[in-house]
């Protein structure tokens, strides 16, 4: 009797497999990004920068008929982050690992026009030591932020020739952004501030989906007005490059 499960199990199993072989396209994609609000957020008289970037490698599982799904993860150097701190606005460069998930669905109007529903969230996890002058003393703050993204978006992609298309769509961002600094103020004083924010707010985004050499790129633009105490404006540029289908 145990032998007769274990066959059918396999069996099943195997099935399965062979079923999401056939059925899903999986391919490796090369995925880099970078966001870069145009002045920092301001929260409760406190202020840090929003600043995201890296690359990284995206699976995708892409279906016919049910839309495709996203992993992505990685890693990036930000040289200029910059957060206030004992009443000085620090500066200097973060290290940055990001993780992500998401799926998109096109349903074709016709031969060239696709309309294209998509959801994603990304968190970056971001760290570094900033450094500044307070007083004729030097300042030293070693700052851990956490930034997520949630983006729900609806959009139209054309297809130009069959190599070209041209996406173009908008939809809502919920955003947040939690940050800690424990730092030193000369040789002895130490001090500690944080900064919590979060809202959702609109975006729009555009972008070129074409083959170089038979490999696909995809280029988007993204942005978006970020509302906290300030109001401040994000763009951010994500390119993909195809590496492997299998």
């Amino acid at each position: 009797m145990r032998i007769k499960i274990c066959l059918a199990f396999v069996l099943c199993v195997s099935q399965s497999a062979s079923w999401a072989q056939s059925y899903i396209d999986w391919t490796l994609e090369l995925a880099t990004s970078y966001s870069q609000s145009e002045e920092s957020i301001v929260v409760d008289g406190k202020s840090a920068s929003f600043r995201t970037g890296g690359a990284g490698l995206k699976i995708n599982a892409d279906t016919a008929s049910l839309g495709s799904l996203y992993i992505v993860a990685g890693g990036g150097y930000l040289p200029k982050q910059s957060a206030s701190f004992a009443g000085v606005v620090l500066t200097g460069p973060a290290d940055s690992l990001f993780y992500g998930v998401g799926y998109d669905y096109q349903f074709p109007i016709s031969d060239r026009l696709s309309l294209v529903m998509a959801a994603d969230y990304v968190s970056y996890d971001i760290s570094g030591d900033l450094k500044g002058e307070a007083f004729a003393m030097p300042v030293v703050a070693s700052i851990d932020s956490t930034v997520a993204m949630t983006d729900i978006s609806l959009g139209v992609r054309y297809a130009l020739s069959p190599s070209l298309s041209a996406v173009l769509g908008g939809g809502v961002k919920h955003w947040s952004l939690k940050a800690e600094a424990d730092g030193l103020i000369g040789d002895s004083l130490t001090a500690s501030t944080s900064v919590d924010a979060s809202n959702t707010d609109s975006q729009f985004y555009a972008g070129i989906e074409f083959t170089v050499s038979d490999v696909p790129v995809d280029v988007y633009y993204r942005r978006s007005t970020l509302n906290a105490d300030n109001s401040v404006t994000l763009n951010g540029l994500e390119i993909h490059i195809l590496l492997m289908e299998f």
